[in-house]
């Protein structure tokens, strides 16, 4: 059986994809970032389960949609 790979996810809050050097951003420095992403992986196309980050961070440690995670109260009171 091969060896599990060691995956780092680092999640940065209250940021657009935008407001990163690695990205192009010519206004914004984050030299920790940029050596990261230099050495690692770059996303180009990402998609949220929710637009709301608590309910989408537990969906992505748990691999289950925000209403299957028991994050319905922040995700979905706009009915």
């Amino acid at each position: 059986m091969p060896p599990s790979p060691n995956i780092l996810w680092i999640c940065t809050d209250q940021q657009r994809w935008d407001t990163l050097g690695c990205y192009g951003n010519p206004y914004v420095t984050t030299p920790n970032i940029d050596r990261l992403v230099a050495s690692g992986v770059r996303f180009a196309n990402a998609f949220c389960q929710s637009p709301v980050c608590t309910p989408s961070r537990a969906s992505f440690l748990t691999g289950r949609y925000p209403f299957c995670a028991d994050q319905l109260g922040v995700a979905y009171t706009l009915t």
